[in-house]
């Protein structure tokens, strides 16, 4: 991982530069809704899936025959006549008679729950014939729970999850673990919020629940339109949802809160400068996606920013066991983020949320809208044979710049790529202390604070430092890193060194 490379930038409008900024909520903050169906029914096979509508005669759910069976394979001949059908998938035939709960497969004959129905030109069977003869003809396991509008064909392994709800001080914490590692897209609609689940299939123990709760009334899960999701009801309009992933992708924590009264807004302090606004950004106190969509509500409590390095194709740096990067910080940032709420004196923003890419402007613009006390940016890395170990970097240009004259006004702007400028001592400050709180964790080495051209330092205005951890190499073990009580040490560190940095006796 190239820590300190000024990477190549791509060249975009600044109208487009807008547009891409404020469209990167939380992973995708508004997902494009897609319309909800009740009456179809989903195939998960191991690379594909499929969606067949249904039709519901006399309460009894039915599915066209010739679809579903070219869903797991393909029919062949058929011989149709005015009350029975006969079509031979592969070699098997397959014999039907019209408003006849009996249908034979080869040499067998099996009885189904109700009976082949044809109200116009199309045959229809009940879904249990998905249970009763797939299994017969395309000798896959089949996978399905009575009344469930999806069936597991082959070798398919659907993720399962559990929900809970706990109320907080003010407000409602949701958790839900997952089976399997995912990831998270959201969306907000009709008064409801969307959170898509990935590509992977996903089987719930209940298509719903139903809670007596101040801020949630029901959670629902529906993959109707072929992608797994759940949907979120809140009780009233105006609350604000805070969602998050922990332990790599396979616990998703939300906070439902009301929102915070109105900021009162005061001009810049005598002598301090302002800082000139990047495209995409909004008026400092403006409620933006993505402190919408990562923010840790609480009016009066101050934020800090945490970045996540890497995500999605950008994997960073990988370990000789495959540990890649992008999980391991996620890992990292997932544990500083609970020991900073663990304190109760701040709000928590997120750069990143899930397995996605996210650019440099997006970061910048996420840590700025929500003007932090501190921002770290989580890396891992080649740091040499000796691990575990850390180092704290703060922003070092590499080249020189002009400093501002002394004597004279100060510039009302400062251009974004100057403005480390501002904050330059205290950043060094903030690192000092964090390495100070990384040298007193048993076996681990931690490196005198260094200054370095950390690229997503330069345009943070607030005190930032990046965090790397090491060694993340093919050379390595990377064991140690991955282990939950050295993250949670290093977690601990981080918030006792941020107390440390603001006065505190932590």
């Amino acid at each position: 991982m190239h820590l300190f490379n000024e990477p190549r930038r791509r060249l975009i409008s600044p109208g487009l530069g807008a547009v891409l900024t404020i469209a990167g909520g939380l992973v995708v903050l508004f997902w494009p809704t897609r319309s909800l169906r009740s009456d179809n029914f989903v195939f998960y096979l191991p690379s594909t899936r499929s969606i067949i509508p249904l039709e519901t005669i006399e309460q009894t759910p039915y599915l066209p025959l010739i679809p579903v069976l070219n869903v797991v394979g393909k029919v062949g001949a058929i011989q149709e006549k005015r009350d029975s059908l006969k079509v031979w998938f592969g070699d098997i035939p397959i014999e039907l008679h019209l408003d006849d709960k009996r249908v034979r497969v080869g040499k067998a004959r099996l009885t189904l729950t109700q009976p082949v129905r044809r109200p116009r030109t199309q045959w229809l069977v009940p879904v249990d014939f998905l249970i009763k003869v797939l299994p017969q003809i395309t000798r896959d396991t089949v996978e399905y729970q009575v009344g469930a509008h999806r069936i597991f064909i082959g070798n398919v392994k659907p993720i399962s999850f559990s929900v809970r709800l706990d109320p907080t001080g003010n407000g409602t914490r949701l958790t839900v673990q997952f089976s399997e590692k995912i990831t998270v897209n959201t969306a907000a609609s009709n008064g409801k919020w969307y959170l898509y689940l990935g590509n992977q299939p996903v089987e719930p123990l209940e298509q719903s629940y139903r809670f007596q709760d101040a801020n949630i009334s029901e959670i629902t899960f529906d993959d109707q339109d072929g992608v797994p999701k759940l949907i979120l009801t809140p009780t009233a309009s105006g609350l604000n949802f805070y969602p998050t992933l922990a332990e790599g992708g396979k616990i998703l924590l939300a906070d439902v809160l009301k929102p915070p009264p109105p900021a009162p807004q005061h001009p810049p302090a005598a002598g301090q400068p302002a800082v000139a606004t990047t495209p995409g950004t909004t008026t400092p106190g403006t409620p933006t996606g993505e402190e919408v969509a990562t923010a840790e509500a609480g009016p009066a409590l101050p934020v800090v920013v945490l970045d996540s390095a890497h995500g999605g194709d950008d994997l960073g740096a990988r370990g000789r066991d495959g540990v890649l990067e992008k999980d391991l910080v996620g890992q990292l940032v997932a544990r500083v983020r609970l020991a900073l709420l663990a304190t109760h004196k701040y709000r928590v923003v997120l750069t990143r949320l899930g397995d996605t890419n996210i650019d440099l402007e997006h970061r910048e613009t996420v840590a700025n809208t929500a003007r932090p006390v501190a921002f770290f940016s989580v890396h891992a890395g080649n740091l040499g044979l000796t691990a575990p170990r850390v180092v704290v970097y703060s922003y070092h240009a590499p080249t020189p710049f002009l400093a501002p004259e002394s004597e004279g006004p100060k510039p009302l702007l400062v251009p974004w790529p100057m403005v480390f400028q501002t904050h330059l001592e205290q950043s060094r400050q903030l690192s000092l202390a964090l390495q100070q709180k990384f040298g007193q964790i048993s076996g681990v080495t931690a490196d005198p604070p260094a200054e370095a051209p950390v690229r997503v330092l330069r345009s943070i205005n607030a005190p930032a430092v990046a965090i790397e951890v090491g060694s993340l190499t093919e050379d390595a073990d990377s064991g140690p890193l991955t282990n939950p009580g050295f993250q949670q040490q290093i977690a601990g560190a981080v918030a006792a060194g941020l107390e440390a940095f603001r006065g505190g006796t932590t």
